[in-house]
């Protein structure tokens, strides 16, 4: 007779414990889902990225909008765990800075660089018209914001066993213009500092692009990357070739006396106009020059050319 009373007692338990396990699953049903932090470059992501900054509109040097996106590169690479600096500096009346995100505690600094601001003006557009409206700058900074905010996500810096540092420059895309000192923030940057090496991206986010090396580019580091792609089987994204001499921010690079190296597409058909914009954008492009540079990266390739950089 006992046990027979007890049984109310042991369904009603039974009960509630099957409750309580049916909740817990509903709850972490709930729970946000967040891939992690080191699940390899996503090209869609890094569309996702430069889509997103396409519908902010332009953002030329010295701007309100161009000010905004520099907080956002900083909280963005805070968010993702990057030791991040910020440097202000003056280019005639106005206040830019420039932006980077560090990685690696010692070893030799390899620099990875792109411009943050866009084109005031769209002068090479065919409608004249055009021509005195800012530039979408889609390829033309964009592109480069979102593959270096998508490497500082998927990157394992765990790996590193050199300095690392993605430098987002201000005041290079009105190069050229009358009212403009070419590439403001690579001359800037380069004031008091000397890393071991620069990759620098520069419109590398386009379908069907095509990156020959540029003529000035160091030979040791542009061999070693070049032969990367080639092993990733983007040979013919990164053809064993030379291409046409470009001025631009790797310039100032080059010119102080920094091994550097550009990835860049040098016929891109849409630079400086009107139509620069986030449909001329490919994520398989994005993919490739992002899983280069994280393979790279992750392998300290770099380490087994450091020491003959140095100068002597």
């Amino acid at each position: 007779m006992r046990r027979l009373q007890r049984w109310p007692q042991l369904a009603t338990l039974l009960v509630l414990a099957l409750a309580l396990g049916y909740l817990a699953w509903l709850g972490w049903g709930l729970l946000p889902r967040t891939a992690p932090v080191n699940a390899g470059f996503d090209g869609d992501r890094a569309l996702s990225l430069a889509q997103t900054q396409c519908e902010a509109g332009p953002r030329p040097a010295g701007s309100p909008e161009n000010w905004r996106m520099g907080d956002d590169i900083a909280e963005e690479l805070q968010r993702q765990g990057w030791k991040t600096a910020v440097e202000e500096y003056t280019a005639g009346a106005m206040q830019l800075r420039n932006i980077a995100g560090l990685a690696g505690a010692s070893g030799p600094l390899l620099v990875i660089a792109v411009h943050y601001d866009t084109r005031s003006v769209a002068d090479a557009d065919t409608d004249p018209e055009r021509r005195k409206q800012p530039a979408p700058g889609a390829n033309d900074g964009i592109s480069g914001v979102a593959t270096l905010l998508e490497l500082a996500r998927a990157l394992d810096v765990s790996h590193l066993r050199h300095r690392v540092w993605l430098v987002f420059l201000d005041g290079e895309a009105d190069a050229g213009l009358p009212v403009w000192e070419a590439a403001s923030g690579a001359r800037d940057f380069v004031k008091g500092r000397q890393p071991d090496a620069v990759i620098y991206l520069n419109m590398a986010g386009a379908a069907n692009a095509r990156f020959p090396q540029a003529p000035d580019a160091n030979d040791l580091l542009g061999t070693q990357l070049w032969k990367q792609a080639a092993k990733l089987g983007h040979e013919d994204l990164f053809p064993p070739e030379t291409g046409p001499a470009i001025e631009d921010a790797h310039t100032i690079f080059v010119e102080a006396g920094i091994p550097t190296v550009e990835i860049i597409q040098p016929d891109y058909p849409y630079a400086r106009t009107s139509e620069d914009r986030c449909d001329k954008l490919d994520a398989a492009t994005l993919k490739a020059v992002g899983v280069l540079l994280e393979s790279y990266l992750e392998n300290n390739d770099f380490l087994t050319i450091a020491p003959s950089l140095k100068k002597k």
